[in-house]
């Protein structure tokens, strides 16, 4: 039997600590990351105006307005009673309709999204004390998305080294990420498959084959997903970070004619090319590599794959933090493969909400150093918008 994925999303319901009054306060985490919002007050003192003496308030703090969960998610709620009080519960509800309790802190559910349907929910705490005065929040959006689409442009250049070929490639996918059921098709142009697989891997790097698809008989160039296919727990959680891509396989290319990585609507996944060019000073050398960079803004992560020719005796690699032209300090450090000397790699490395706007500001590179070069050999600065490889 199948067992749903425990993969718990944090989506923090938190509260301001208020003196004399029970305050409850709401925030929501997501695809967006950890950003500020605006504060909100509401109704508190069972109906009575805020601010009295003793009278609970009530706030919320929009972290990431409309945040996209899935699976299970974790609540958090931290609350303050009055002077001479205690909190006795919180609830914590989901379009007006109580979905768990907490009575002591930590207070903390777990909700399982799965019992709404896809799509926007309103999400409520409300704190009592011994007194019976209650604080409820205001309500945070969220949007639930328990069987997402993927649209998966296949590429000659998704792999490293990039095979000699005209092929081109689309898939379309659909999941259940409550019981792993997994469906789509990929469709083929100016190539002969031999086989088409999902295999488990970041881009970059290369992973075992998870699932094969079934060649059509009547479509030419359309191979489906089986029926019956599961992703089991593991693999969902692969999906969702990023970790799951399409592979087609030739009889001219059998380690792979075309890539193409599996995105959810939380990941980025940017290729950057690296030469000596852009090192500051520039490098001349004969030296080369692509970096692969996957970041996860609801989890906050960060995973590099680089695969690299004619820096085999590099030793050292990074991500640092600099605009192009310009040198910064090291974000995290790569680790060389004990087999592919020209492959570094971290995966899901924590970041801090200030790094990902450093991202999505085009301030990090991807730096090999040689002892020729300790300040860098190749260098590739990575462009957040750019678009994945569609040759």
């Amino acid at each position: 039997m199948y067992t749903p994925p425990r993969f718990k999303q944090a989506l923090p319901i938190a509260s301001l600590l208020g003196s004399g009054a029970l305050a409850a306060l709401l925030t929501a985490c997501g695809g967006g990351g950890m950003n500020s919002g605006a504060m909100v007050t509401s109704m508190g003192c069972n109906g009575m105006a805020n601010g009295m003496m003793g009278c609970p308030a009530t706030a919320v703090t929009v972290a990431s307005p409309g945040a996209t969960v899935n699976r299970t998610v974790k609540l958090t709620a931290s609350v303050s009673a009055g002077m001479g009080t205690m909190v006795m519960s919180v609830d914590f509800m989901v379009d007006g309709a109580v979905v768990g309790m907490a009575t002591r802190a930590p207070y903390t559910v777990s909700w399982d999204s799965a019992t709404v349907a896809d799509g926007p929910h309103t999400l409520r705490a409300t704190a009592t004390d011994n007194m019976d005065m209650t604080a409820t929040s205001a309500a945070v959006t969220v949007q639930v998305d328990n069987h997402p689409a993927f649209m998966v442009p296949m590429a000659p250049a998704q792999l490293f080294p990039a095979p000699t070929s005209k092929a081109s490639g689309s898939a379309t996918l659909s999941a259940n990420l409550h019981t792993g059921a997994l469906g789509g098709k990929v469709l083929l142009s100016d190539v002969t498959a031999a086989a088409v697989s999902i295999n488990e891997a970041f881009a970059g790097a290369n992973g075992p084959g998870l699932i094969g698809l079934t060649a059509n008989d009547t479509s030419a160039g359309e191979w489906d997903v089986p029926a019956g296919a599961i992703l089991t727990a593991d693999q969902v959680n692969a999906l969702m970070q990023g970790k799951l891509y399409l592979l087609a396989t030739s009889a001219a290319n059998a380690s792979g004619e075309l890539r193409g990585q599996i995105i959810p609507t939380n990941i980025t996944v940017v290729f950057a090319d690296m030469a000596g060019s852009q090192e500051v000073p520039p490098v001349s050398m004969a030296a080369s590599g692509v970096a692969a960079v996957t970041v996860d803004s609801m989890a906050n992560t960060l995973t590099v794959h680089t695969n690299s020719t004619g820096v085999s005796d590099a030793m050292t690699a990074e991500v640092a933090t600099a605009m192009a032209g310009t040198m910064g300090p090291q974000l995290v450090a790569l680790t060389r493969d004990s087999v592919n000397m020209g492959h570094w790699s971290v995966e899901l490395a924590a970041i801090q909400p200030g790094d990902l706007s450093n991202f999505q500001a085009d301030k990090w590179y991807v730096n090999i150093a040689t002892p020729a070069d300790p300040g860098g050999a190749i260098r590739g600065q990575i462009n957040a918008s750019s678009m994945m490889p569609a040759q």
